[in-house]
């Protein structure tokens, strides 16, 4: 029988797990389709630790004037369990939110931290430990980033790998975390191999939206692109910025298009990875399969989709897959008209980037 205090406090119990379902498709337009997949303590699970990613993610990408230190500490102090320090990172948020989605959710962060302390001790421990690789790996790079305004983000394709693993890689690895105490999986060795596999599908997902976002980025002073892949074709980011803004009819400099192949390949290789991961979890799991197979096949058709947009990569906005291939490449993998099978065989990559001019995409 619940005693009386906790009969008070169920109805904001319900109002927080009510707000954090209603937040999840105002900061994520993909996120919120394959999120539908999963239920009970599960769906509850990854549903709010993918909101305590997105508010780190705010953190690094909204903040007013670029890296904020302190409500990063904030967060992962939050995230361990100080109810105080939740109600800082609100605090700092709160005279920036309006009209920014992200920075509303980090204003509410309360609300999505008392759900997260609802949740097992298990649960909360791996949404925990994502959470903080992200968010600390997010304030290394990005006060490094701030010390040095105009540089590229990132130095070599060592660091871009060990960017990506920290903000995606790692999120592989709590969404798997979080399966494993459903699933309850007897091997030990099917186990080990899918926890070592899991960074990969987030790093897949990564490199794609670095390749799709880039000229977005580097008109707002964030190149994501090794600065040594720049070096060797004699480039800095601010000749990307120019290239992309002289437009999808002109001439971009000697050694963009061979970049934007050269992502484009780790983009496909890491997708290529995600079947084995996929083939790793049992088939009476395949709400799970789906969850983690949707975003891969949709970074793929979109790569793809990129292809036919005579803009791309040198337009201002990013390729956007339409919904209804959003919805298309879902219902076909859900009747097992297209499996994960169609990431192994992909497609020949570098072809973003061919030699022929954008203008005769038209």
């Amino acid at each position: 029988m619940l005693s009386v205090p906790a009969i008070m406090e169920q109805p904001r119990r319900d109002a927080d797990r009510a707000f954090v379902r209603a937040a999840l498709p105002r900061v994520s337009r993909t996120f919120a389709i394959n999120i539908r997949l999963l239920s009970g303590e599960l769906g509850d699970a990854v549903r709010v630790g993918y909101l305590l990613c997105r508010a780190a993610d705010a953190l690094e990408d909204s903040w007013p004037g670029g890296v904020a230190q302190a409500p990063f500490d904030a967060l992962i102090e939050a995230v361990r369990g100080d109810a105080a320090a939740a109600d800082r990172v609100a605090a700092a948020a709160a005279p920036l939110a309006h009209g920014r989605a992200d920075l509303e959710l980090v204003a509410e962060f309360p609300r999505v931290w008392r759900v997260h302390m609802a949740l097992p001790p298990d649960a909360r421990a791996a949404i925990a430990e994502g959470v903080t690789t992200l968010a600390s790996g997010m304030r290394e790079f990005g006060t490094r980033a701030a010390q040095r305004p105009g540089a590229a983000y990132l130095e070599t394709e060592r660091e871009l790998h060990e960017y990506c693993f920290v903000v995606a890689g790692c999120v592989g690895i709590m969404l798997t975390r979080l399966f494993e105490r459903e699933a309850h999986d007897a091997s030990a060795e099917r186990r080990a191999r899918r926890l070592a596999l899991a960074p990969a599908v987030g790093e897949a997902l990564q490199l794609t939206n670095i390749l799709l976002d880039w000229p977005a980025d580097v008109r707002r002073g964030r190149c994501y692109l090794p600065a040594a892949w720049l070096a060797e074709h004699g480039l800095s980011p601010a000749d990307l910025v120019r290239a992309a803004d002289a437009g999808a009819d002109a001439t971009p400099k000697p050694g963009v298009r061979e970049i934007v192949a050269r992502i484009e390949r780790l983009a496909r290789a890491a997708l290529a990875q995600v079947p084995s991961y996929v083939a790793l979890i049992p088939r009476r799991h395949w709400r799970y399969r789906l969850f983690c197979l949707w975003p891969a096949l949709w970074a793929s058709d979109s790569l793809d989709h990129a292809r036919s947009d005579a803009d791309f990569p040198w337009g201002a906005r990013r390729p956007r897959l339409p919904r209804p291939r959003l919805w298309s490449a879902a219902w076909r993998s859900a009747l097992g008209l297209r499996g994960a099978a169609s990431l192994a065989r992909g497609s020949a990559p570098g072809v973003i980037a061919s030699p022929a001019s954008p203008s005769s995409a038209r």
